[in-house]
């Protein structure tokens, strides 16, 4: 037991069991067939990854005999590797996947089906040994692993194709992970194909050509690495940039309450009523947001109600000078408090080229920080 809990197996389990929970979580928001693929894809390799642990293998194997660990490792790579293919179908043929999805888990039955047989054929006390020298020349341990191979190699050249085919379309951020997702495919697929090179010439000829199952273990293995590290950059890429965008909402949020404040006090009408939140979600990433755009919009909206005090090119002032915009507003918020007359004109309070809520902010953000500066 203490194998399986090594701190790379921990740290791989952490790693599965994160992937799969937001996996899951995905699915149960979206239940489309390429979440579910997607979903069955981690499922696969995690369970695959459990059973190449021989503290599990050895538990598979006491309770359904010798090799059925092998078998299920072997046949949970497939499918994961099928389901990885079957996700491509799904984004991609429209009306047509259902169809073409059954016809991909021909060659997956096909394949594992060969597993069961070969591994019924091999004799008991070899079934569940590692692929070498001393087992190569058995027929069914060939057939079992060139069957579990052929597949593989398969799928992955597969998998290759729709992701170069995809990155004629992807962002660059995407384009970046497919690339990596693709070069760790194709490495993967290059190392199986040593490993059946290695069988057929050991099981089909005779000599046992070392070279190519020792070159096969290093391309499986970094193109492994390669594959993970790609699928998981977009993610990552994309949860970097939302802390970093939900900080800097945060920061301007807190540079705007000069403005807000002043507004508020002339204003108390421009607060916006929400129906009470549960505190969970007070601290969630869309809590940041919606105050911070909500913040925006009331200051907007105070601006707009105090603009018939202003002068008609406020809004220009804003954008090329924020002190006297600020020292313009104060002095509009001083006559509307004495209850002075206004002009009754709604005026541009922001510059024109503000077209969107994100452009309205960089000027009230000078403006809040005049504001501050001139108390």
């Amino acid at each position: 037991m203490s194998t399986l809990f090594s701190p790379a197996n921990v740290v791989a389990m952490v790693l599965f069991s994160a992937a799969l929970a937001w996996r899951t979580y995905q699915v149960a928001r979206a239940p489309t067939l390429p979440n579910w693929a997607v979903t069955a894809c981690v499922g696969g390799f995690a369970a695959a990854f459990l059973l190449q642990q021989e503290a599990v293998s050895d538990e598979v194997d006491a309770v359904f005999g010798a090799g059925a660990a092998r078998v299920a490792n072997n046949a949970l790579l497939a499918c994961a590797v099928c389901a990885l293919v079957i996700f491509f179908l799904g984004s991609a043929l429209g009306p047509r996947r259902y169809r073409r999805v059954v016809v991909e888990l021909v060659p997956l039955v096909a394949a594992i089906a060969l597993m069961v047989v070969a591994m019924a054929m091999t004799p008991p006390e070899l079934r569940g040994l590692p692929l070498g020298p001393a087992t190569i020349h058995d027929t069914g341990i060939a057939l079992f692993y060139l069957g579990a191979g052929l597949y593989l190699i398969y799928g992955m050249i597969a998998c290759t194709g729709w992701i170069v085919r995809y990155l004629r379309v992807a962002d660059r951020d995407l384009r970046i992970g497919l690339r990596l997702s693709a070069v760790g495919m194709a490495s993967a697929a290059a190392g199986s194909i040593f490993r059946a090179l290695y069988i057929v010439v050991a099981w089909a000829f005779g000599p046992v050509v070392k070279v190519l199952l020792l070159l096969g273990v290093p391309f499986v293995i970094i193109g492994g690495m390669l594959f993970l590290v790609g699928v998981t950059y977009p993610g990552l890429r994309a949860r970097v940039s939302a802390l970093r965008r939900r900080r800097q909402h945060r920061r301007e949020h807190e540079a705007l309450a000069p403005l807000w404040t002043v507004l508020v006090r002339a204003f108390p009408s421009i607060v916006l009523r929400t129906p009470p939140r549960r505190r969970g979600e007070r601290l969630s990433p869309r809590s940041t947001h919606r105050v911070y755009y909500r913040r925006v919009i009331e200051i907007r909206d105070g601006l707009v109600q105090l603009s018939p005090y202003l002068d008609a090119d406020f809004g220009e002032v804003v954008a090329t000078d924020p002190a006297s915009a600020a020292a313009a507003l104060k002095r509009a918020l001083e006559r509307h408090a004495a209850g002075e007359a206004s002009d009754g004109q709604a005026k541009q309070v922001l510059p024109a080229a503000a077209d969107d809520i994100e452009s309205d902010v960089r000027p009230l953000l000078a403006l809040s920080a005049a504001m501050q500066e001139g108390t």
